[in-house]
């Protein structure tokens, strides 16, 4: 059986929550956003080695509490990499820190909570066929290209695709990618992989699946991890 690997990006500072807690340590049914995003893995029910990207200075918080939740867990082992100054730095130090046995890696973001098994499943065995693998959701709006608030083009929203994460990678592949990677600020780890001249497969996503980066979000994350818990 193929090795695997997750890693869950949880460095950033979420600034546009305006709290002074970060955001992944929000509670949400009485449980920090992270504790439900790395629960969704262990419900998963897959052997897999688990890399927890942190803020350096948030680690012994971590450690003191968020994995005493997890008690339930015993085999787990939760190791915490200390991230970078962006995004990439830091999943560039996770992927780094797997063991050598690990074939493919699926990265997700910490503040994405309201993640289904199925969907994991579903990135889980794409990559195994096509080596980089990210999902998506169609387009509901229609898109404009606007410059100087005057309409520049109209984009077919049949070939959009709000991208997510899981983003699910052969694990050699993300390596060289973030390696070779020198642009500006990089939108997703696929987008690395696309500017080494690779296909990325997606897959469908999940509404539901969103990223918590505001406080209105907050009572709709509640209100689906809810139903989610009540099934």
């Amino acid at each position: 059986m193929s090795k695997i690997g997750v890693l869950i990006a949880a460095a950033g500072q979420g600034s546009r929550m305006k709290r002074k807690v970060n955001k992944q340590f929000l509670n949400i049914l009485k449980k920090p956003i992270i504790y439900h995003t790395i629960k969704s893995f262990l419900d998963w029910e897959r052997d897999f080695e688990l890399n927890i990207v942190l803020a350096a200075t948030e680690i012994n918080y971590f450690k003191k509490n968020i994995i005493p939740l997890f008690s339930d867990f015993e085999n787990m082992e939760f190791k915490l990499v200390a991230g970078g100054k962006s995004r990439q730095e830091s999943v560039g130090r996770g992927l780094t820190s797997f063991s050598k046995e690990i074939d493919y890696v699926i990265i997700h973001d910490g503040a994405r909570p309201m993640l289904k098994k199925e969907l994991i499943e579903k990135v889980y065995q794409a990559v195994k066929k096509h080596n980089a693998v990210s999902c998506g959701v169609k387009v509901k709006d229609t898109i404009k290209v606007v410059e100087d608030s005057l309409v520049n083009q109209t984009l077919d929203r049949n070939n959009l695709r709000a991208i997510q994460t899981p983003q699910a990678f052969e694990l050699e592949l993300i390596k060289k990618a973030h390696k070779n990677y020198n642009g500006n600020k990089a939108l997703d780890d696929a987008t690395l992989v696309e500017k080494l001249g690779e296909k990325v497969y997606i897959v469908e996503g999940d509404y539901n699946n969103f990223k918590i980066t505001t406080p209105e979000d907050l009572k709709p994350a509640e209100i689906i991890l809810k139903e989610y818990a009540d099934v």
